[in-house]
């Protein structure tokens, strides 16, 4: 049985930013990243998402953890991956 990737990365247009982003996804957790370029070609800004509720009060739901946790290895190739196709596909400024 093959095993399924642990994360997705699509580089695509957006309309909240001006350059091209890579969305990662993680394909069994709730959480996500945008990376994106809006400062320079060689700056790369991340953002976190998650799809985990929590209450307005407080910043993470502990019983949601496990959802969210995500090994280094798996979150550095997601982030290697995502801004060596950013790289590929924009055209630098």
């Amino acid at each position: 049985m093959e095993e399924e990737e642990p994360f997705k990365v699509t580089v695509m247009s957006d309309n909240s930013y001006e350059n091209l982003v890579a969305e990662v996804k993680f394909t069994s957790k709730e959480v996500g990243l945008i990376l994106s370029q809006e400062k320079s070609f060689d700056q790369i800004d991340i953002s976190v998402f998650s799809f985990v509720e929590c209450g307005r009060d407080k910043f993470l739901d502990t019983e949601n953890v496990p959802d969210i946790c995500i090994k280094l290895d798996v979150f550095l190739a997601a982030i290697d991956e995502a801004v060596q196709r950013l790289r590929l596909l924009d055209v630098p400024r």
